[in-house]
């Protein structure tokens, strides 16, 4: 893990110039946002991320990686990992299907991780360090969302704290105030849903761990039994180091032809490739969107749930 952060700060330190070639396709959901990319869309330059495709054939149509000569071994070293922690991410779901009650397989039938069209990605999350002083030492880091994919898996660094959820108990007692629907918030993307309110919990880096987030497919192959997790980052509290957060990421989509529906088919029918480029396309959308983004910046990054929780769990 410590070496794939180490890979990832490799391409975040690299000048913007060098990094544009590899810029974000909103279709894919993959490649580079840089810091003036998320400004442009929620007024807050605090996070920059580079996505890349596990199967990375879609990522050498479009060009998005860097040539070896500029970061050598970067590509293998990032695919090995990501190959790791897509194995990780069988074995849980395998666990899925057990607690379902569905039959052994069922999962790989929709999610083959090996397949030409798999669309699960891997990369890297990195927030400066913010100055003591400015408006950003008091904004969230990123926007309360819920991941599209099957399951999140994500990587932090102890002592680089900042991850917190809200609880689907907590979720599910504001949802009466939503007139959308939670469920049409959280399937509608990170970027097009609305911005969910509550109290959030913290979820504290411990070593060696890795934290799992339920997203919006397997909420939808579950007919909705299993809801995905709203998650934001907050700024550092009073009293708190200012310090960088880097985190690593794997998404996983699966096959980009499968379509994401339960046995009761609870939710309309939708392909992973048509689900990733309506999250990608509204991500583009919010940013010429001023209403979202003055919405956005006006929500209250106030945490309600002592650590002690987290320790505790």
């Amino acid at each position: 893990m410590e070496q794939q952060f180490a890979n990832g700060r490799r391409f975040i330190e690299l000048h913007e110039a060098t990094k544009a070639p590899t810029k974000f396709v909103p279709q894919l959901f993959m490649g580079w946002r840089g810091r003036q990319d998320t400004n442009a869309a929620v007024g807050n330059d605090s996070w920059e991320q580079y996505l890349v495709g596990v199967n990375d054939g879609y990522m050498d149509d479009n060009k998005l990686w860097l040539p070896e000569r500029i970061l050598p071994g970067f590509r293998q070293s990032a695919l090995a990992f990501a190959a790791k922690a897509n194995a990780v991410a069988a074995r849980i779901l395998s666990n899925f299907e057990t607690a379902l009650q569905l039959p052994s397989g069922f999962f790989d039938q929709h999610l083959d991780l090996g397949a030409e069209d798999a669309r699960t990605l891997f990369g890297w999350n990195y927030y400066p360090a913010p100055k003591s002083g400015t408006p950003q030492a008091h904004q969230l880091r990123l926007l309360p969302h819920a991941d599209t994919d099957v399951i999140t898996l994500l990587f932090q660094r102890p002592g680089e704290p900042g991850l917190e959820i809200l609880p689907g108990k907590d979720a599910e007692a504001h949802a009466a105030d939503d007139p959308s629907g939670k469920d049409v918030q959280r399937l509608n993307g990170a970027w097009t849903g609305g911005l969910p309110r509550g109290d959030w919990t913290r979820m504290d880096p411990l070593p060696g761990a890795i934290t799992l987030n339920i997203g919006n497919m397997l909420m939808q192959l579950s007919d909705g039994l299993l809801h995905s997790t709203y998650h934001r980052v907050r700024a550092p509290l009073p009293g708190e180091q200012l310090a960088d957060r880097n985190t690593m990421v794997l998404f996983v989509h699966g096959r980009g032809n499968a379509v994401m529906q339960g046995p009761k088919k609870v939710y309309r029918a939708q392909t992973v490739a048509d689900m990733i480029a309506a999250n990608g396309n509204g991500y583009e959308k919010v940013k010429q969107d001023k209403e979202w983004q003055r919405q956005a910046m006006a929500f209250s990054p106030q945490t309600s749930i002592p650590p002690s929780v987290v320790e505790a769990v």
